[in-house]
C-alpha cells in the first residue's frame, strides 16, 4: 500500500525498490490509496491478483522530513511539529523507523477483506500472516535477504535511475524495476523526443535498442553496454524463477493503459502480474506530439494485431480520464499505425472504460521455480458425506534439490498444491485451519484458499527440535478439498454461526443418496420428466377431474398414480426411450414405484401396491384384509392389470413444498455454464443458526466458474412484498455477504415477477449495509423456471 495522492511517483518506485531486493520481489502487485480509500476496480484488480499477504510499506520520518515534516513531532500533550534542524541531528537508524498512519491501515484492510492472505481465527482473534513490510538499509542494493548464493547482480542491468521521478520515472521503475534507492525527488527528467519515443516503444514490449545510458546501472562502471540484450532489474530478481501459465492463452485481452495518475500506474501493474500483456503509457511519453508517433502507433497496433490473431483483443482503458477523452485517445492511436485502415484496427483495439473490464481471463500468470513447478504426487485421499475430499496421508516435505539452495531452512518459499479434479471454492478468504485434513493441535504453517487451489508455506511453524535434517524443518501437511456444502459451513462458523441442512435440503440430500448423486437429483427434479412427477400432485380426489385422459388414478385429493402413458404424455420433450430410460433409473433408486393400482374388497380402498409387495394374495394396507388378485381388484382393463407410477413420499413432500424450483434453477444454472468443462457445485436449503436458532434460511447456494450464487427460489412471482418481504431480502443479502456471493437471484417458477416485487427487492438490496469494500452482488431476476423459456433480467 503507498499514499496515491501527493508525492505517489516517490512511494510507487521506493516499494519497487524494496521489492527488486527480495527474491521474486519483482511480482509484487503496488497499490495506491487515497485517503484510506482503495477505487473499486484496483480492488477488483487484488483480487483477481491473489496475494499471499496483504502488507503497508510505511514512510520513515526520513521520508515524512522531506515529504511532511507537520506529521512529525516529539510526544507531549503540546508537541510542536519537528525542525529542519532537529531532523539533521537525528541518527541515520531514526530516520529509518517507519511512521504507520491510520488511513493506510485502513486501505490495507479494505483490500484484505477482498483477498484471501494468510489468515488464521485458531488463536481468539482473527489475525494475519504479515500486515507490513520492514525497512531495509538503502545502502545494500541488490543484496538477497536469503542464502541464495551466485544468482543476484553480477552484472548491468536496466533499471529506473534515482534521480528520475514523476510519471515517467514510475513508468520505467514498474517496468524495468530499481537498482538503486530513489531520491526523494518527484521532477520529471528532462529528455529529447527521440528519447520519449524510444523509451514509449520499450514500455510497450519493444527491444529498446536506443535507450539512454543513464537507465544502465552496473556495480562498477558500465561502457558500450548493449542495452537490447541487458535483463532489467525485475528479471534479475527473478532468477531461477520461470513464469508459468495456468492455461493457454486464447481469447485474451491485454489493456493498455492511459493517464497519469496512481491508479492507472497501479492497474497496469496488477493486470500485468496477474494476466501479462499490459502496458502503461502516460501522457509524458506523447503529449508533446501533436500526433502519436509513428513509432508508438506501429507498436501500439502490433500489439492489439497479435491478440487479434488469437481471439483476442487489447482493451485500451483508463481509470483516471473521462470516457470522452479515452475515446479520443482511441482514435488517435488507431489512426496512428499508416499500414491499415482505423476502421480495420478498431476490431483489435477496443476502448473499454475500466468499471467494464473483465477480471475473468483464460490464462493467469504465476512465477515458480524453474525444474519444480510441474510435480504431480499421487495421495491416498477419503471423501466424506459432503463430498469432501481428504488427503489420507501427509504431501512429502517440499525439499528443492538445486546447488544454489544450500540452506533450506533460510529460504522461504511457498507450495501450491492443485487437486485433480479439484471442487473447493478458490480465494474468497478462510480460516487457514480448515484447509488441514484433520484440526491440528498447533498449526504446523499457514495455508490459504488462493486462485489454484491450496497455498501453503514451507516453513513450520510448531515445534521444530533443534539439530534436525533440513527437509525435517519443512512443513509435510494433509490438506483437504472443501465441497461447497462443506465450505458454506466453514464460512458460517467464521461469523459465530452454525450451518445445516433445512427440512427441505434433508429431503433433497436423501434423495441425492437414493439416486447415486446430486447430479442425477437434478436431472430428475429439475428436468423434462419434472412436468409427470408434479402431475402426481393432484387437486381433487376424483380421479376423472384429476385425470380426463385416463391416464392416471387419483388415491386422494392430493396424491395420484400415472400409467407409462401418462407419463410420456407429460414430458413432451422426451422421446418414449427416454421416458423409459429415466423411469427405470429412478424405479431402480427407489424414487419412483412400479405397481398396481387395486382395490380392497373388505374397506373398498383403492391403493397403490409397489410390485415387490403384489401377490396372488394381497393384503389391505388400510384395513389389513387379505385380497385375490383378480379383475374385481384391479377394476380395468379386462385382460391383465396395468403398471402405475408412484412417487416416494419423500419426493412427495419435496414437491409438495416446491423443492423442485431450487433444482430447475440449479440445473439451469448447470446447463448456462460458459464452459460445460467447468467444474459445478450446488448446496440447496441450508439455514444459518446462532445457538440453535434460525438466522437466515437460503435456498441455494452454487459455485460455477469462480462465481457464488446466492438464490431465493419461489413458486410464484408475487411472494416477496411488503415489510415481509423487505426483511426476506434483507436476510438473503446478509447470507450473499457472509459468502462473498459474486450473484443473488431471485428465481420464480410464475412467468414473471410482479411489480411489487420487484420494487420491494431493489428497495431492500440498496439500503442493504452490510455489503464489503467492493459493495453487493450482481442481482438477477430470474422467471419461467420449468416453462419453455427462462427469463433473466439484472436488477
Amino acid at each position: 500500500m503507498i499514499d496515491g495522492d501527493v508525492h505517489w511517483s516517490y512511494w510507487a518506485r521506493r516499494a519497487i525498490h524494496r521489492a527488486c531486493k527480495i527474491w521474486g520481489g519483482a511480482g509484487f502487485a503496488v497499490v495506491p490509496h487515497h485517503d484510506g480509500k482503495v477505487h473499486p476496480t484496483l480492488l477488483r484488480a487484488c483480487r483477481a491478483y491473489d496475494p499471499d499477504y496483504v502488507v503497508n510499506y510505511h514512510p520513515t520520518i526520513g521520508d515524512l522530513a522531506v515529504f511532511a515534516p507537520e506529521d512529525v513531532a516529539f510526544a507531549g500533550e503540546e508537541a510542536e511539529p519537528l525542525t529542519s534542524e532537529q531532523f539533521d541531528q537525528m541518527p541515520t537508524p531514526t530516520l529509518a523507523v517507519q511512521i504507520p498512519s491510520i488511513s493506510s491501515e485502513a486501505a490495507r484492510d479494505q483490500i484484505a477483506a477482498v483477498c484471501s492472505s494468510y489468515q488464521s481465527n485458531v488463536y481468539a482473534g482473527w489475525h494475519e500472516a504479515l500486515t507490513s513490510l520492514e525497512e531495509e538499509d538503502d545502502s545494500t542494493n541488490f543484496t538477497p535477504i536469503t542464502d541464495l548464493p551466485g544468482i543476484w547482480w553480477a552484472g548491468s542491468v536496466l533499471a529506473c535511475p534515482a534521480d528520475w521521478g514523476g510519471v515517467l520515472g514510475a513508468a520505467i521503475a514498474s517496468h524495468a524495476g530499481m537498482a538503486v534507492a530513489p531520491s526523494r525527488s518527484n521532477a520529471e527528467p528532462s529528455v529529447t523526443d527521440a528519447v520519449r519515443i524510444g523509451l514509449a516503444s520499450w514500455l510497450l514490449g519493444g527491444i529498446g535498442t536506443e535507450l539512454p545510458n543513464d537507465l544502465v546501472w552496473h556495480p562498477g562502471v558500465a561502457v558500450g553496454v548493449d542495452t537490447s540484450r541487458t535483463p532489467t532489474a525485475n528479471q534479475r530478481a527473478l532468477t531461477r524463477l520461470t513464469e508459468i501459465s495456468s492455461g493457454p492463452a486464447r481469447h485474451q485481452t491485454g489493456v493498455l493503459v492511459i493517464g497519469d495518475t496512481a491508479d492507472d500506474f497501479a492497474l497496469a501493474r496488477l493486470w500485468r502480474l496477474t494476466f501479462g500483456g499490459a502496458y502503461w503509457l502516460p501522457s509524458v511519453l506523447v503529449s508533446t506530439q501533436e500526433e502519436i508517433p509513428t513509432a508508438v502507433g506501429l507498436r501500439v497496433n502490433s500489439l492489439a494485431r497479435d491478440l487479434a490473431r488469437r481471439g483476442g483483443s487489447l482493451a485500451l482503458t483508463t481509470i483516471s480520464l473521462s470516457g470522452e477523452r479515452l475515446q479520443e485517445a482511441h482514435e488517435r492511436l488507431s489512426a496512428a499505425d499508416p499500414i491499415i485502415s482505423p476502421t480495420a484496427q478498431k476490431n483489435a483495439l477496443r476502448a473499454i472504460k475500466d468499471g467494464e473490464l473483465s477480471w475473468k481471463q483464460n490464462a493467469t500468470i504465476r512465477q515458480a521455480l524453474q525444474g519444480r513447478w510441474d510435480v504431480i504426487t499421487t495421495i491416498p485421499v477419503t471423501v466424506d458425506d459432503t463430498l469432501t475430499t481428504a488427503m489420507a496421508a501427509p504431501l512429502p516435505p517440499p525439499v528443492v534439490i538445486h546447488p544454489e539452495f544450500p540452506h533450506q531452512a533460510n529460504t522461504p518459499w511457498h507450495i501450491d498444491v492443485s487437486w485433480r479434479p479439484g471442487r473447493a471454492v478458490r480465494r474468497r478468504g478462510i480460516d487457514s485451519v480448515e484447509l488441514f485434513a484433520e484440526p491440528p493441535v498447533a498449526m504446523p504453517t499457514w495455508t490459504r484458499s488462493s486462485r489454484d487451489g491450496i497455498t501453503y508455506q514451507a516453513e513450520r511453524f510448531d515445534f521444530v527440535a533443534a539439530g534436525i535434517r533440513p527437509e525435517n524443518r519443512l512443513a509435510s501437511v494433509a490438506l483437504r478439498d472443501l465441497s461447497l456444502q462443506a465450505w458454506v459451513k466453514v464460512k458460517g462458523l467464521e461469523h459465530g454461526l452454525d450451518v445445516r441442512p433445512s427440512e427441505a435440503g434433508r429431503r433433497a440430500i436423501l434423495l441425492a443418496k437414493m439416486l447415486g448423486g446430486r447430479h442425477a437429483f437434478l436431472e430428475l427434479f429439475g428436468g423434462p420428466l419434472l412436468p409427470a412427477l408434479r402431475a402426481m400432485l393432484t387437486r381433487s380426489s376424483t380421479t376423472s377431474t384429476a385425470y380426463p385422459d385416463h391416464q392416471g388414478v387419483a388415491l386422494s385429493s392430493s396424491e395420484g398414480v400415472l400409467t407409462f402413458a401418462g407419463l410420456c404424455a407429460r414430458s413432451p420433450d422426451l422421446t418414449e426411450s427416454d421416458v423409459r430410460e429415466r423411469i427405470d433409473a429412478a424405479a431402480r433408486a427407489g424414487v419412483v414405484r412400479r405397481g398396481l393400482v387395486l382395490r380392497c374388497a373388505t374397506c373398498e380402498q383403492t391403493q397403490f401396491m409397489q410390485l415387490d409387495r403384489v401377490k396372488q394374495r394381497w393384503t389391505c394396507q388400510r384395513c389389513d384384509a387379505s385380497n385375490d388378485l383378480d379383475l374385481w381388484s384391479w377394476k380395468a382393463p379386462t385382460t391383465e392389470p396395468m403398471w402405475f407410477y408412484d412417487l416416494h413420499p419423500v419426493a412427495r413432500h419435496l414437491l409438495a413444498e416446491n423443492g423442485d424450483v431450487p433444482a430447475l434453477l440449479s440445473r439451469q444454472l448447470f446447463n448456462g455454464r460458459p464452459d460445460p468443462r467447468s467444474p459445478f457445485d450446488d448446496a440447496a436449503e441450508v439455514v444459518f443458526t446462532k445457538d440453535g436458532a434460525p438466522q437466515v434460511e437460503v435456498d441455494l447456494v452454487t459455485y460455477i466458474d469462480d462465481t457464488i450464487t446466492v438464490a431465493e427460489c419461489k413458486s410464484s412471482g408475487d411472494d416477496i412484498v411488503g415489510r415481509r418481504g423487505r426483511s426476506e431480502v434483507a436476510k438473503k443479502c446478509q447470507a450473499a455477504a457472509w459468502l462473498r456471493a459474486d450473484t443473488l437471484i431471485f428465481a420464480t417458477k410464475a412467468d414473471h415477477w410482479s411489480e411489487n416485487s420487484r420494487t420491494t427487492i431493489k428497495s431492500a438490496v440498496s439500503n442493504f449495509s452490510g455489503w464489503g469494500p467492493l459493495g453487493g452482488p450482481d442481482v438477477l431476476l430470474v422467471s419461467g423456471l420449468g416453462a419453455g423459456e427462462v427469463h433473466n433480467e439484472a436488477l
